[in-house]
């Protein structure tokens, strides 16, 4: 198990007005569990209503998919951002 930090988007904080979340995990799929398990409101903001990953997640500055996606192996220290698409016209 890696202690890692998961910040959350923009303008969302934990009830206790947290802006990141530290959590104890092995890769990042049970890292984002964890934070959607802290802060709820998290997971409309990551996941699709079928369960696949619409969000962006950086693990240290690069995107998770240039890796192994949720299978990434985390390292104590890696600090996790989750970025919501934008769109619009």
């Amino acid at each position: 198990m890696a202690r890692v930090s998961v910040k959350l988007p923009v303008g969302m904080t934990t009830a206790d007005g947290r802006r990141e979340v530290e959590c104890d995990a092995a890769t990042v799929g049970e890292a984002l569990g964890q934070a959607v398990a802290v802060e709820p409101r998290l997971k409309p903001r990551i996941f699709r209503d079928d369960g696949r990953m619409w969000a962006g997640v950086f693990l240290n500055g690069r995107n998770i998919n240039a890796r192994e996606g949720i299978a990434t192996v985390l390292e104590d220290g890696d600090t996790m951002k989750v970025v919501p698409p934008i769109s619009g016209g």
